[in-house]
C-alpha cells in the first residue's frame, strides 16, 4: 500500500504528515476539555503553525536516527513556494515541512514508527499543547 518511502516525493509526505499531525493535535486538545470552537481553533493554531513545528523538530532532532534524519534533510531541501518570506520564515517553513514529512514517515512505517512518534515527539507536543491551552482557556463568563 505505501510503497518505498524513498520513492515518495517529499512534498507528498509533508502533505500527509500535515494532516496526521493536525489530527493528533486536535485529539489531544479535545482530551483536555470542552471549549468554544474559536478557542479550540486558536489552541490548534498555536501548535500547528510553522514556528511551533520548527521548535518541536529542534527539540527532537538530536534523538533522530539516520533514516529519520534523511527524511528531514530531504524535506528541508525541497523547493518551497516562492513568496516574500523573510529568511527566518523560510527556515521555519522548511523545518515545519521536515517535521510533517517525518510524521508521515513514522505513520507509514507502522507500529515502530508510531512508537517513535510516541517516544520522541509526544512529550514535546504535549508540552506545546499545555501552553496553548493555558494561553486560550479563559473561564467562561457567568450570567
Amino acid at each position: 500500500m505505501t510503497g518505498d518511502l524513498r520513492q515518495r516525493k517529499i512534498r507528498t509526505l509533508a502533505w500527509l504528515g500535515d494532516a496526521a499531525f493536525e489530527q493528533r493535535v486536535r485529539w489531544r486538545i479535545a482530551a483536555r476539555g470542552d471549549f468554544p470552537t474559536d478557542r479550540l481553533d486558536a489552541m490548534k493554531s498555536d501548535v500547528v503553525c510553522a514556528s511551533a513545528q520548527a521548535e518541536l523538530l529542534a527539540a527532537i532532532e538530536p534523538a533522530l536516527d539516520e533514516d529519520e534524519l534523511a527524511v528531514t534533510r530531504r524535506a528541508r531541501n525541497a523547493q518551497i513556494p516562492s513568496s516574500s518570506r523573510s529568511r527566518r520564515n523560510v527556515a521555519e517553513y522548511r523545518a515545519a515541512t521536515a517535521l510533517e514529512a517525518l510524521v508521515a514517515h513514522w505513520i507509514l512505517t507502522g507500529p515502530t514508527g508510531e512508537a517513535r512518534f510516541d517516544a520522541l515527539l509526544a512529550p514535546a507536543l504535549e508540552a506545546a499543547i499545555d501552553r496553548a491551552v493555558h494561553a486560550h482557556a479563559r473561564r467562561l463568563r457567568r450570567g
